[in-house]
């Protein structure tokens, strides 16, 4: 990969480069897309502590193995205080994001995950009126509303009454939900904190920690010695969850924001409800409701009227 990296900077030239940098980007999207489905198939036969473990591990070794070869005492570049907010974001961020979402997807489906996950760009803006002082126009305004509604259709399926808090897929939708707002704590806590550092080691600290700390729930749940008769779908999902999604995929997304500004290649994040989608139809047969994709498409125009600068 770094062949492919450096062959393209030297050799390409700037538009092509661009196109190179595009492709990293919606790599990461659509590897992040297809997370949902991946949780899904492999907590058929995993609880969720011992995946996350699993997952967070394979991220973990990936991006330490990257790293070093860029950097082998970067830990080094850390103070004490700073292993203290690398705590609190692992914890919120990486096991207590993922301990939600894991737990979401045993009652709701991946096509709702992909969809309720959109809303975080809304979530940050409305989070940093409050926390770090950024105006709210108009325009925001009414963009956070619509993203809202949005997700109160998803949720509600359209369906307005008491009854709907006594399903389980309610009780999931709800779970993530609560997940966005973990990811939004997660960046606006963390906003100082990591502008202060090169992204890849950050993320790589953070991601380690974020393993370490959901490992002993693993091996307090005991289910390690059924890891050797999983079948080859659930392993397929693992390696693709910890390789692809907390590995490549962040490695990809950060390589493409050292070469385009944030907001171009955050564009590429619109595309990732679109990946679950696609994924949760081909793989996991969901059914694709009107009423979701009309709750999904507030929440998009939402994300871009409360986004655009």
């Amino acid at each position: 990969m770094k062949f492919l990296f450096n062959y393209a900077k030297a050799n390409i030239g700037e538009e092509k480069e661009e196109v190179f940098v595009s492709w990293q980007a919606l790599s990461a999207v659509i590897f992040w897309g297809f997370s949902f489905i991946a949780t899904k198939i492999a907590l058929r036969e995993v609880h969720p502590f011992t995946l996350l473990a699993l997952r967070y591990a394979i991220g973990a070794i990936f991006l330490l193995v990257v790293q070093f070869g860029r950097d082998k005492t970067f830990f080094k570049i850390f103070s004490i205080r700073d292993w203290i907010h690398i705590l609190i974001l692992s914890a919120v961020g990486v096991s207590g994001l993922g301990l939600l979402q894991a737990y979401g997807l045993l009652y709701t489906t991946a096509i709702h995950t992909g969809w309720i996950i959109a809303i975080n760009p809304i979530l940050i803006t409305f989070a940093a009126r409050f926390f770090l002082g950024e105006a709210l126009t108009g325009r925001k305004i009414v963009g956070i509303l619509l993203g809202f509604c949005g997700v109160s259709l998803i949720i509600s399926k359209g369906i307005f009454t008491l009854s709907l808090f006594k399903m389980a897929s309610t009780y999931g939708d709800f779970l993530i939900f609560a997940s966005a707002l973990a990811w939004t704590g997660f960046t606006i806590g963390g906003k100082g904190f990591l502008s202060r550092f090169s992204p890849l080691p950050t993320v790589t600290t953070i991601m380690v920690a974020g393993c370490l700390l959901v490992l002993p729930l693993s091996l307090l749940k005991g289910e390690w010695e059924g890891l050797l008769v999983l079948s080859l779908n659930t392993w397929i999902g693992i390696l693709f969850l910890g390789f692809f999604c907390s590995g490549l995929g962040y490695l990809f997304w950060y390589s493409a924001l050292e070469k385009r500004d944030s907001g171009v290649v955050g564009i590429y994040l619109y595309l990732e409800p679109l990946a679950t989608l696609t994924g949760a139809y081909l793989f996991l047969r969901e059914d694709i409701q009107f009423i979701t994709l009309l709750g999904g498409g507030m929440i998009l125009l939402g994300v871009y009227l409360a986004t655009r600068k």
